[in-house]
């Protein structure tokens, strides 16, 4: 079932999607947020969200813990595989501290429990929004990164990685027995196949991003 289906209103704009079996709660969720101008999209189940979200946007998602077929906890484990940057909120009658910090733990923004104040869920989805969009950017950073990375020779990771190291030229130069004028032309074509501003700017990135250079 879904209830309302919006899509981003612009690219990149992040899109709420409220998960849960109980029909009742999906249509006071939708029109509690409705009353703040946040459009969101609702589905009975686990299943209908990942046949609904393809992943090209930044998501926020409401998502009950008990349901059947596909419990909420099963679903964010599958996002994390699928699509980590994705945020969620969970909400539950049944929830306990030990499952609460467990789905904190796995990157959940958010347990609250049922019954919920209404000005609470508010509060937590409008920074939810925000977290939602972050994440998805920052996913999306992460991987242009790793493809330019990707995209070097065997010998061009071997000297980023020293780069990385904080090694200069010179001791790259030492101890791969080549020239510093050879390690200088790879540096220059590891800068140019990478689209990066300057090494230093790289390596920034590669730190950041916690990107793979491999062997």
């Amino acid at each position: 079932m879904t209830a309302s289906t919006t899509p981003p209103a612009v690219p990149g704009a992040t899109s709420v999607y409220v998960v849960d079996d109980d029909p009742d709660l999906l249509e006071s969720v939708s029109w509690l947020l409705d009353s703040i101008g946040v459009a969101c999209t609702t589905l009975d189940s686990a299943i209908a969200f990942l046949d609904e979200y393809t992943g090209d946007h930044p998501a926020l998602l409401i998502l009950d813990v008990r349901m059947p077929r596909m419990s909420g906890t099963r679903l964010q484990e599958e996002l994390n595989k699928r699509f980590p940057f994705v945020a969620i909120i969970f909400v539950s009658a049944h929830g306990d501290i030990k499952m609460s910090v467990r789905t904190m733990q796995l990157g959940a923004i958010d347990f609250l429990e049922k019954p919920y104040e209404s000005q609470q869920l508010l509060e937590v989805v409008q920074a939810g929004i925000e977290t939602a969009r972050e994440r998805f950017e920052e996913h999306r950073e992460r991987a242009e990164i790793q493809a330019r990375l990707d995209s070097l020779t065997p010998r061009e990771k071997e000297i980023l990685n020293l780069v990385v190291e904080g090694l200069p030229s010179q001791n790259i130069a030492r101890r791969l027995g080549m020239s510093v004028k050879t390690v200088d032309v790879h540096r220059a074509r590891i800068k140019q196949k990478t689209d990066a501003e300057s090494i230093n700017t790289l390596v920034r990135d590669v730190l950041r991003y916690r990107a793979v250079i491999g062997d």
